[in-house]
């Protein structure tokens, strides 16, 4: 189940059925090499009646859920040992998409409360399907949505984004998520980690079939002005792409340097429009800056958990939360102002007609035997959330050891359609996402024998 093209169809109700009987099969069987969900259902949530409307963006096609969003029947339980929800009614993105004609396949992992980049819970940790010896992190937070569509289990699938969660794990998964504009997704039904910047993104193999799923997520209204956007970004000349100098881009894997700079020469010779710049704000500032508030209301969404000592939590996790807890209202109006201060100075970078390219993540996927909670893996993606902006991570190399690399096509609020048209023009003229499914395919084969 490579692709949602492939997976979309409207037969009749009994050989639909089968079909939907044994794709179930399918995803429970891999599940087990693969740990991507925690939660797979037997008959998927969807409503038969949406795959009969001609235009259904996403017939029968199965969508893997990460364990943040609540789908009527199945258990939400955020990645965490003391959690275990039953919801009666679906999120708002989840009612959107089964309007679709999307066949909700299970819950996918999250690390706990969305709370790392690292890709572990202490309900499991998917693989990450770049290789079958699994050794490397998948990145987090939505680990299990990534991992489930770069191994095959499903084509499509959604996640959260506060910090990068959703492009960190398609960065070390070699697959394509988009962070979308702030508000444009409901978060009706979504737990909370911090509001001013939780999102709920599509993840898949390409920015085309993102660039499908989101417009299924999206409410009929903004869906409209959406594809209305889409097709004036189609017809007008490509954006300028701005990319940084080195200084500005730090200390990065010397392989994802090297993609980096590969594809802006490739992006030149597409007819992108380029410009070298230094960035304007400093990364490590509006990381800390982002660390700082998505702490505070981090804290005032969970402490029921957190101040109970009884409650099972990982101490990493705790401790975060609770370092949350020490900032002064004061402080934490003083971060909120902080806040507007880096929007406007890189709303000034990102004018309409401008993307902004930059690396996914520092380095590519980490060996498990590297692990450092203390490590910060967003430097490339919390600013994005702190300035209320949108990202589309895609693919741009490999390293010699085959661990996907991967960029950002960065833009101001509002501007989804111009990053996911460029992205879409990137991958028509490249072939990384097709050389990284033929790698995943691969290691599939050898893992499941």
């Amino acid at each position: 189940m490579n692709s949602i093209d492939g997976c979309r169809e409207q037969k009749p109700g009994s050989e639909r059925d089968t079909v939907t009987h044994k794709r179930m099969q399918a995803i429970q069987a891999r599940n087990e090499a693969v740990r991507a969900f925690v939660h797979v259902s037997d008959v998927p949530a969807q409503d038969p009646s949406a795959l009969n409307h001609p235009h259904a963006l996403l017939a029968n096609v199965p969508i893997a859920v990460k364990d943040l969003i609540d789908v009527a029947g199945m258990p939400t339980r955020l990645g965490c040992r003391a959690v275990f929800r039953e919801p009666t009614e679906h999120a708002a993105v989840i009612a959107s998409l089964i309007a679709q004609g999307a066949a909700i396949a299970g819950k996918s992992h999250t690390t706990e409360f969305a709370m790392s980049g690292w890709g572990v819970s202490p309900l499991g940790r998917p693989l990450n399907p770049i290789d079958a010896t699994d050794i490397y992190f998948s990145g987090g937070s939505s680990n299990g949505s990534a991992s489930a569509v770069a191994a095959g289990l499903v084509p499509a699938a959604l996640g959260t984004d506060t910090g990068g969660s959703v492009r960190i794990p398609s960065s070390w998964c070699g697959i394509t998520g988009l962070k979308g504009s702030p508000g444009w997704v409901s978060t009706s039904g979504v737990a909370a980690l911090s509001q001013s910047f939780d999102v709920v993104g599509p993840m898949a193999r390409t920015a085309s079939e993102v660039g499908r799923l989101y417009r299924a997520m999206l409410p009929v209204a903004r869906r409209t002005a959406f594809e209305n956007a889409l097709s004036k970004a189609a017809q007008h000349a490509l954006p300028t792409l701005i990319f940084l100098d080195d200084e500005s881009l730090g200390d990065l894997h010397a392989e994802t340097r090297a993609a980096y700079r590969a594809s802006q020469a490739r992006c030149e010779t597409l007819g992108f429009p380029i410009t070298v710049q230094p960035i304007p704000c400093s990364f490590a500032d509006m990381a800390a800056n982002w660390a700082g508030i998505s702490g505070v209301e981090g804290y005032l969404n969970n402490r029921q958990l957190v101040d109970d000592p009884s409650t099972a939590l990982d101490d990493v996790v705790r401790s975060n939360f609770l370092q949350g807890s020490k900032t002064e209202l004061h402080e934490y109006l003083t971060l909120l102002n902080g806040a507007r201060h880096y929007r406007e100075q890189m709303e000034n970078l990102l004018v309409p007609g401008h993307v902004l390219v930059v690396p996914t993540t520092s380095t590519p996927a980490i060996k498990l035997t590297a692990f450092d909670p203390q490590r910060t893996l967003g430097i490339f993606t919390r600013f994005v959330n702190l300035i209320q902006g949108c990202a589309i991570a895609m693919p741009n190399g490999m390293t010699a050891d085959a661990r996907p690399t991967s960029m950002q096509f960065v833009g101001a609020y509002g501007q989804d359609a111009t990053i996911l048209h460029a992205a879409i023009q990137w991958q028509a003229h490249t072939d990384w996402h097709e050389k990284i499914r033929q790698h995943h395919a691969e290691q599939m084969q050898q893992r499941l024998g």
